[in-house]
């Protein structure tokens, strides 16, 4: 049996020229730039009366934030060790419940100190 055919976008036949002034020119480019889009896909997003989006990213350059992200990952290392050990029919100890209760610890702190540097922080309770 033959496989389906792929259905394909219709041609696109219709050319269009507009002229724009160097800042709207500036804008459109800008914004299908942080769309990740062609100027032609933006503008046929538009049309159809979708929103492209756009997706920001931010960057830290605080040596405290980076420092905080940094231990997250080291919980995040250990807490999985731990959950793989009792995933996989490790005995639950003492030790483990007290490493487990630490780390919730450091977690708050990081929070805290977080709320600090940054003021607040979506999701902030």
């Amino acid at each position: 049996m033959a496989r389906p055919k792929k259905e394909h976008a219709p041609a696109r036949e219709h050319k269009y020229t507009i002229r724009l002034s160097p800042e709207e020119d500036e804008l459109l480019d800008t914004l299908s730039r942080k769309a990740k889009l062609s100027r032609s896909d933006y503008i046929r997003s538009l049309l159809s009366g979708r929103t492209p989006t756009i997706k920001y990213e931010i960057v830290f350059n605080s040596k405290e934030i980076l420092k905080i992200f940094s231990n997250l990952s080291n919980i995040t290392g250990n807490l999985n060790q731990i959950a793989h050990h009792l995933n996989a029919g490790g005995g639950w100890n003492e030790a483990m419940r007290q490493e487990i209760t630490d780390h919730i610890r450091e977690v708050r702190q990081m929070r805290k100190e977080l709320k600090e540097i940054t003021g607040g922080y979506r999701g902030d309770c």
